[in-house]
């Protein structure tokens, strides 16, 4: 078995208190609050220009410019951590999905013959550019081994099925275990249980959706994702039985409460949306912990993680006033903030 590799901590005294500065400018309930009851859009955008998105450029001419200002924030927020990280590749982990989400996009343009440059996404742990050019030559070599398979894979089975819907799922799942490979070689218990959870959380998220939909049990199999602390046989042994049975075998696990509400909001709405909102805020309760931890990576994750709920909630509340939906359901769809 090869050797953990152990995070000095020593390393990150400068990071940290750098990040605890940092901290102090995460949008508070009270600002969240201030962008809701805007009487604007206008109104809500400048409460995130004054807290320090975009450039300094109060002169807006459009509020639909709000998405480029959360985008640029979102590479602000890893050019920093890069920049304090001594360990980097340990940060570009959480730049994985950014790299899915981008060979997703290349590859479904290349099915179906249109240029979606538009929707990739930056920064990622291999330039969104160097993405396009491997998967258009067909040269990924230097293209990590787990993400170079499921490519193969896709492009293998989207020849012979034309079904769009597998280059989701067949990245999803590889999204998912190559961060656990990473996680699984370091001697970290607070990224390695991180990443456990979140691989339960989708997997509980896609037993629910495959359910609903009223997919195959060969289908669940295939997608379920391997390393979390809920074995798979668990959804395998509860696919046809009623949720009742899927709650009571979670019952007395970290997720039972969990489970339980957003099951039931499942039946009421036909919609998944409760659930993933549960799930974000069962994340951000995780991550709190690294607020007291003295020094090492963990803030830094902490950090990473808070900004990109802060990016999420921002872009909640900027389309639902856009879109003039009320506040009262703006505020539902909130997650719960780091600070």
């Amino acid at each position: 078995m090869p050797k953990l590799k152990k995070i000095d901590e020593t390393k990150y005294v400068y990071a940290v208190s750098r990040i605890r500065a940092i901290e102090k400018r995460l949008l508070d309930k009270i600002r969240l609050d201030r962008m809701v009851e805007a009487k604007s859009a206008d109104e809500s955008l400048r409460v995130l220009l004054e807290a320090g998105y975009g450039n300094g450029d109060n002169d807006l001419k459009s509020i639909f410019e709000y998405e480029n200002i959360l985008k640029e924030e979102h590479k602000k927020v890893y050019s920093l951590l890069n920049e304090l990280a001594p360990e980097q590749e340990i940060i570009n982990m959480f730049l994985l999905t950014n790299d899915y989400h981008n060979v997703k996009v290349i590859l479904k343009a290349e099915f179906s013959d249109q240029d979606e440059s538009s929707l990739l996404i930056e920064p990622g742990s291999i330039p969104a550019s160097e993405l396009k050019l491997m998967i258009k030559d067909r040269n990924m070599s230097k293209m990590p081994s787990i993400m170079r398979k499921a490519v193969e894979e896709v492009i293998d089975t989207y020849s012979r099925t034309s079904d769009p819907q597998i280059i989701d799922l067949i990245l999803d799942k590889a999204n998912y275990t190559h961060m656990k490979s990473i996680s699984a070689s370091l001697d970290n218990k607070f990224i390695n249980q991180l990443i456990v959870m979140l691989i339960d959380l989708r997997n509980i998220n896609i037993f629910l959706r495959v359910k609903n939909l009223g997919k195959s049990w060969d289908f669940l199999q295939k997608i379920l994702i391997r390393g979390g602390d809920i074995d798979t046989k668990v959804f395998i042994q509860n696919f046809d039985a009623p949720l009742e049975s899927f709650i009571e075998e979670l019952k007395f696990t970290q997720y039972g409460s969990l489970l339980e509400e957003g099951i039931d909001s499942l039946r009421s709405t036909g919609s998944l949306t409760k659930f993933e909102k549960l799930s974000d805020n069962f994340t951000t309760s995780y991550i709190k912990k690294a607020k007291y931890i003295t020094f090492g990576i963990e803030p830094l994750i902490g950090y990473l993680m808070a900004k990109e709920t802060e990016i999420k909630n921002a872009r909640i509340i900027m389309v639902g006033k856009i879109n003039n939906i009320s506040n009262d359901v703006i505020r539902e769809r909130l997650r719960e903030s780091y600070v």
